[in-house]
This record gives structure tokens, C-alpha cells and sequence, in this order.
């Protein structure tokens, strides 16, 4: 062991000189699941492009260093914020201005990514984001938009902010750690991106002075003992929180104190289990920072920055006001397009790929696709079903369902005479969980900024979208049909980074079919009718079909194998 220890100290000496300019990044293995995956993700992280404005170089550390953690107890400790001051050594022996240290962790039945960066000369916590996904391939879609987010906090002067210590929370016996940890990194973390403190995280020997507060805490009137929790880090502030349990419930508080035990302020967040715990806590963050609500900053479309966690495969889309439909001059547009102006008030999340065959069987049992395959869309799905689907997945996943369906009453607003289902459906804007976009949603997402015919501009082709091939658009070349649907993801994603919003299958939306005009904001459609919308065209669709302001529509119990949907949350 020995040995080791001495050639990994000679791995610092080299690397210490290679990071011959003081503005740079190093980039730790990531800790967590396996080695070779915590070495992938800082690699994946070291090839952003955004890092080459906000640093002079890139220090990638892989395998060698990845030994010497092993073989040093405290390095084995080391997951993102657990030892800052290990990684703050670190980035002074690797001679870099900043580290960005992350760790992978099982959140429920889920994995979770959070990842952190940290200036080494002021001891600061600067930046971080945190993802949930499934499968490690997932993160690779994530990394870019996390690396942007992070990167605009670089170079940020923070030295007008006072300092906050934020040191390990106490909490109740029965309380695991691990959860306790994870929630409490997320609460730095979303403090850090604020603009209101200057975060100085948690180190081993504040755990001890934690650890002794917690056993000796008397209230709020023991001076000597919040004095001791920032000492040592030049804060005007310490972060005092906890977790415990409260009935039936959970509980998340935390308060900020000066260093003469003066309440400066506190909020508290209560929860069913930890997986809502991890949506509540940027709440929290938020609310300390000084903000009214949670929102990830905006960078078009597309990021968390550090608010709620980003839901696995979706896009954030910002809201904003666009032009819906198509002007007279669009070649080939239909009379139900009619220009108007549409307000969407509030983000929301859509899918980044139309639902799969292997995500509905997860959640439904059977699949009831024509063309078979895990990563082809789901089709032959009536609206129905879909709604059904929606609830069901966010009951799953233990979110609030967006749908209430009454099947023991007809419709009265469903004026379809060969509709025999006609369940009475209503929608609770408010939850979090899955629902289908609202036809402006759509329309929104898919143009993605453009005011053309297509996302792709003026014209398409079949190898931007699954769409009969023999059709072409305003004169164009032919090109493929392909006769059937394409694993999603297959084409070209519009600017937002979303595929096949033109081609492979209609997706049914929530609205009921109906004239649309004039400005309207957060439209939802008519109030009743005889069929839904469906929106984006399909694999056997002519290419006019597939132009961003088409519109479709169906019975809600219709089913075919060029139907399917995508997936929006709040």
C-alpha cells in the first residue's frame, strides 16, 4: 500500500505540473456507481466547449488519481460535497482555480447526478446541477445543458456577498444518512446558484463541531456554538437545518443565523417520503434566496440551472409568446390555421422523444403497437388510454396525477355519436404530474423559435423526419418512405433539442378540436367536441402534413398504428 500511496503522490507532482495556468478547471473522477462510469461523465463534462470561455484548461483526472481515492480513507469518502476540503487541496496541488467534483447516488428507484464546482482560492462553492435519470446513457444528453448552467457562474464576483457556512444538518435517529445528505446538497446547491449568499460548504471538521452541536443543543440562545459552526470560513452567516419526521410526515428545516445566534430568517418543508422531498427542496433553496418561485434560468428552452430537478429525456421549455398557425402564403396550409398570437404563461416540461413502446409497457403491462421494437414509439393508443397512461405513470413515479376520469358518467361536452366511451375527464393544471400538451404547448415546442413552414426551415427532408417520401414539400427532391415508424431519436431534434415533432407518429394533444383566433393565453382549446387534436403528421403522411402548423384530429377512442404521443410536465 505504501507503494501506491507514493507513485499516486507522484501523480500529483505531475499533475500539479501540467496545470501550469492558475485559471483552470479540474475535473475529479465522479464517485458513485462504478469506477469506469464516474470516469466517463467527468470525461463527457471535460469535451464541453462552453468551458473553453470560462477557463484557460481542462484537467480531466482519471484512472491514476481514481487509484490513489481508493487507496486513501478520506478519498473514499469524497462524493461531491461530502470532503470539500480534500477537493480544495486538490485543485491547489493540481494547481487549478477551480474543481468540479460530482457523485451518482440510487434515489428511490431512480439514479441521481449532482454535480458540483468549486473556486479553490476562496473556498466557495460556486455552481451546481443535479439530474435524475435511469440508464447512465441518459446523462450523456444531459451533460450539455448542465455544463452551459454552470459555466455562466464562472467568473461571477461574489466577493459583495456574505459568506454563509452550510454545514452537515442534524438529524433524527431512523433517518437515513444517505437521503439526509443527498437533500441537503441540494439545498447548497440551489443556495450557491442564487445570487444572495456567498456558499461556503461543508468540511470533516465542521461535522465534528455539527455533530457536538446536535448532542448539546439547548435553542436558539447558545451564541457560542453558531460561532463555532462558521468559524474558520470568514462567514457573516451559518445555515443551521435539519431533517426529521413530524406525524406521518417528513420534515426539512432550515434557518440562517449570524454569528451572534440572530435569526435572520427560516422556512420549513414538509413531505410525504423523499422522493417529493427532492422536488421541495429547491422550493426551500429559493425561498432563502430570496426568490418567489423556482425556476431554472432560462436559456431558450432547454435548462434546470439548478431549480427542480430536470425529469429524465425532457426539455424545459420557457413559456413565451409566439405566432400560431401559418400565414396565407405557406404553401399547402390548410383554412383551420388561422394567425394569432398565443401567450404561454408558465414553463413546463415536454419529452425530448415520443413515448416508446418499452416505457408503456412498463407502466401499462401489454403492448398494443403494430410495429414491435422497445425504442419505436408506442402507437395504436387511443386518447383514452393515454390519459390513463399519463395517470398511471405519475402515480408510479409518485407524483401528483394531472387527470381525474370519471367512467361511471357519459360526457356531455363529447358530442361523438360513434364514441361509445366518452369517460369525463378533467384536468388539475396545478399537479405535477404527466399530462399531454395543450395544442399551443405543441405548437410552441415544436417551432422552437422559427416562423417556417418546418423546424428544419423552409423545406424537409427524409432525413431530417419519418414522414412518405414520395411527397415532398413544395416541388422538393424525393426522398425515403420507409413504409413504417423509426426507433424515436432517429432523425433531426428541432433547436429545443425535441425529435420527430414533424413525422413518425401523430401525437394526440389534450384539446378538443375546434377554430382558434385572435390573442389568446394559455389556451386549452374548446370546450367540447367530437373529436381531439393530434399534431406533427406521420410516417405515411405527405410532407405538407408534417409542416409545423398542421393540424390533425380523432376520435378519442381511435387507435392506429401511426398515432402515438408525447409526454408534458410541469
Amino acid at each position: 500500500m505504501k507503494k501506491m500511496m507514493i507513485i499516486a503522490a507522484l501523480t500529483l507532482v505531475a499533475l500539479g505540473a501540467y496545470g501550469q495556468k492558475k485559471e483552470s478547471l479540474a475535473l475529479l473522477p465522479f464517485t458513485g456507481g462504478q469506477t469506469s462510469d464516474g470516469e466517463y461523465i467527468a470525461r463527457a463534462f471535460a469535451r464541453e466547449r462552453v468551458w473553453r470561455d470560462a477557463f484557460n484548461g481542462v484537467m480531466p483526472i482519471t484512472r491514476t488519481m481514481q487509484e490513489f481515492i481508493q487507496f486513501e480513507q478520506r478519498f473514499q469518502r469524497m462524493s461531491g460535497l461530502t470532503d470539500t476540503d480534500t477537493i480544495f487541496e486538490l485543485g491547489k496541488q493540481l494547481n487549478a482555480s477551480h474543481v468540479m467534483a460530482g457523485y451518482t447516488t440510487k434515489f428511490e428507484n431512480r439514479n441521481l447526478l449532482l454535480v458540483s464546482i468549486l473556486d479553490v482560492e476562496s473556498l466557495q462553492l460556486i455552481a451546481g446541477e443535479y439530474r435524475m435519470y435511469t440508464r447512465l446513457e441518459e446523462v450523456a444528453d444531459m451533460i450539455p445543458e448542465m455544463a452551459r448552467n454552470m459555466a455562466r457562474s464562472v467568473g461571477r464576483d461574489t466577493s459583495k456577498l456574505p459568506g454563509l457556512s452550510v454545514p452537515p444538518f442534524s438529524r433524527e435517529t431512523g433517518i437515513n444518512e444517505g437521503d439526509a445528505q443527498t437533500l441537503a446538497q441540494i439545498l447548497a446547491i440551489g443556495l450557491a446558484n442564487g445570487n444572495k449568499y456567498a456558499v461556503l460548504p461543508r468540511t470533516d471538521d465542521l461535522q465534528k463541531v455539527m455533530d457536538e452541536h446536535q448532542r448539546q443543543r439547548t435553542g436558539e440562545t447558545d451564541q457560542e456554538r453558531v460561532k463555532r459552526l462558521g468559524v474558520g470560513r470568514n462567514a457573516e452567516y451559518v445555515l443551521v437545518s435539519s431533517v426529521g419526521t413530524m406525524g406521518s410526515l417528513l420534515s426539512f428545516e432550515a434557518d440562517v443565523y449570524n454569528m451572534n445566534m440572530v435569526h435572520r430568517e427560516g422556512f420549513a418543508e414538509r413531505y410525504k417520503d423523499f422522493s417529493q422531498g427532492l422536488e421541495l427542496i429547491p422550493r426551500l433553496a429559493a425561498r432563502l434566496n430570496g426568490e418567489t418561485i423556482v425556476v431554472s434560468k432560462d436559456d431558450g428552452g432547454g435548462g434546470g440551472g439548478g431549480g427542480s430537478p430536470m425529469p429524465a429525456n425532457m426539455v424545459r421549455i420557457a413559456g413565451g409568446t409566439f405566432t400560431m398557425g401559418s400565414p396565407t402564403s405557406e404553401v399547402s396550409r390548410d383554412g383551420d390555421e388561422t394567425q394569432h398570437q398565443v401567450t404561454i404563461s408558465k414553463p413546463f416540461y415536454i419529452g425530448k422523444y415520443e413515448v416508446t413502446q418499452k416505457e408503456w409497457v412498463e407502466v401499462m403491462g401489454s403492448n398494443p403497437s403494430n410495429w414491435k421494437g422497445d425504442n419505436l414509439p408506442v402507437e395504436r393508443v387511443s386518447w383514452y388510454e393515454v390519459i390513463e397512461y399519463c395517470n398511471k405513470r405519475s402515480e408510479k413515479e409518485r407524483l401528483t396525477p394531472a387527470y381525474t376520469i370519471d367512467k361511471t358518467r357519459s360526457d356531455g361536452n363529447n358530442s361523438n355519436g360513434s364514441d361509445n366511451v366518452k369517460w369525463i375527464v378533467t384536468w388539475n393544471r396545478n399537479a405535477n404530474g404527466y399530462r399531454l400538451p395543450t395544442e399551443a404547448e405543441w405548437e410552441l415546442a415544436c417551432r422552437a423559435g422559427t416562423s417556417t413552414p418546418f423546424y428544419t426551415g423552409n423545406n424537409i427532408t427524409t432525413n431530417h423526419a419519418n414522414y412518405n417520401g414520395d411527397y415532398p414539400y413544395n416541388n422538393n427532391a424525393k426522398g425515403e418512405y420507409r413504409g413504417k415508424t423509426w426507433a424515436v431519436g432517429s432523425g433531426t431534434p428541432n433547436p429545443w433539442g425535441l425529435y420527430d415533432m414533424s413525422g413518425n407518429v401523430w401525437e394526440w394533444c389534450w384539446d378538443w378540436y375546434g377554430s382558434y383566433s385572435g390573442t389568446q393565453t394559455d389556451p386549452a382549446g374548446v370546450a367540447g367536441g367530437s373529436r381531439r387534436v393530434a399534431r406533427g403528421g406521420s410516417w405515411n403522411n405527405y410532407a405538407q402534413n408534417v409542416r409545423s402548423a398542421c393540424r390533425g384530429d380523432g376520435t378519442p377512442s381511435y387507435r392506429s398504428d401511426y398515432v402515438g404521443f408525447r409526454l408534458v410536465r410541469q
